[in-house]
């Protein structure tokens, strides 16, 4: 991988885990507060009309928190790089993927804000995982 190639992983890793910081401290430590004003209080997860549950908002956190962490161990850890950007992709589809079939219930702007946000994560995944592809080996003649 090239050094130009190898900034971009890292880059994209590096902003998927700060974009994701604030969510996972907030779902993690106030978790009442993260369903009822998220995002910056607009109140996106108590518009969805699930009951609140204190166990799996803290789970949901600590879950951001531990992928946020695994996250930048990969930014001096190359090997890491592209399960970690594997793994945010596949929260961020399936997340996307929710929402896109859930969008009743709030106005246009949220709409817009939620799934804009929304497509951050996977964007940045895929961004990642395409900066640290390696091309194919060259195949060896076996006749020399």
């Amino acid at each position: 991988m090239n050094i130009a190639s190898w900034k971009v992983e890292r880059v994209t890793l590096a902003l998927i885990a700060v974009g994701m910081l604030p969510a996972g401290l907030q779902a993690a430590f106030m978790p009442r507060d993260f369903y009822d004003e998220f995002p910056l209080g607009r109140g996106w997860i108590v518009a969805d009309g699930g009951a609140y549950n204190e166990h799996l908002t803290r789970d949901t956190g600590g879950l951001f928190l531990a992928l946020v962490i695994v996250t930048f161990w990969a930014l001096w850890r190359a090997a890491l790089a592209r399960p970690v950007a594997i793994a945010w992709a596949v929260q961020g589809v399936l997340h996307l993927v929710y929402h896109l079939g859930d969008l009743d219930g709030y106005t246009g702007g949220d709409k817009v804000g939620m799934i804009g946000s929304l497509v951050f994560v996977p964007l940045l995944a895929a961004v990642a995982l395409l900066a640290g592809a390696r091309p194919p080996e060259p195949v060896q003649d076996s006749r020399r």
